[in-house]
């Protein structure tokens, strides 16, 4: 049954026109920063190299968490999920975890389709093909900015759905202000100056503790909300 409900939640909300846009807009800004920035490289490093990629996936960010936010606002208004849950006969813990998974399953389409247009980008003008070297600084980027959306946009949606516009207008605005470099949402600051600090051309890729720790507070503090909500539904 929780299969079909996946599904059937998936699939609202990728045939949507919204979805549709959201990944045209993600591929022509990817494409507008691939051949604007990342093609003279990043801080003096080649434009495939992890501290470029990982440059433009903090580009990318916060269109993608503002789709993550976006597709929230189907799933959480208070009126609909009563309606829904009266309705289904399923326990209502996991009927919110297969939305939760509707909604990252779209979040990380719009992610693997913004990563492949890079990876290709790559093969095409560089003919560079090291794609593994890659996973580390987008994981850095990505993960812990799309578990803090989604707990912070589930928790505002159950109270009001739409705070979820405020989050998306908060997020993007976030993401524009010079922040120190452990708490910057989308790591620009990072990847713009820190290999430049290491004293050789194209450094290998490294990570201090400070953004590690950045990185892990923004993942608690999205997955705290999640778990909280997940137990009192399941009361």
């Amino acid at each position: 049954m929780y299969k079909k409900i996946f599904r059937y939640e998936l699939r609202r909300l990728l045939w949507n026109r919204v979805f549709l846009g959201l990944l045209l807009i993600l591929l022509a800004y990817g494409w507008l920063t691939l051949i604007g920035e990342i093609l003279l490289g990043v801080a003096n490093t080649a434009p495939f190299s992890p501290w470029s990629f990982g440059s433009y996936c903090g580009k990318l960010l916060p269109v993608i968490c503002a789709g993550e936010l976006f597709f929230l606002t189907f799933f959480t208004g208070t009126r609909e999920c009563r309606v829904l849950a009266d309705a289904s006969p399923v326990d209502p813990g996991r009927y919110a975890a297969v939305r939760l998974g509707a909604v990252l399953a779209g979040t990380l389409l719009l992610s693997v389709c913004g990563a492949a247009l890079a990876l290709g980008f790559y093969g095409a003008v560089f003919g560079w093909m090291g794609f593994a070297s890659l996973a580390a600084p987008g994981l850095l980027v990505l993960v812990p900015a799309v578990v803090f959306c989604l707990g912070l946009g589930w928790m505002l949606g159950r109270i009001n759905g739409a705070l979820l516009y405020a989050a998306i207008a908060g997020i993007l605005l976030v993401s524009q202000l010079p922040m120190p470099a452990a708490v910057d949402f989308t790591l620009g600051t990072f990847f713009g100056t820190f290999p430049k600090t290491l004293g050789t051309m194209d450094p290998a890729f490294t990570v201090p503790p400070s953004i590690l720790w950045g990185r892990v507070g923004y993942t608690v503090a999205g997955g705290i909300p999640i778990l909280f909500l997940w137990r009192r539904r399941t009361k």
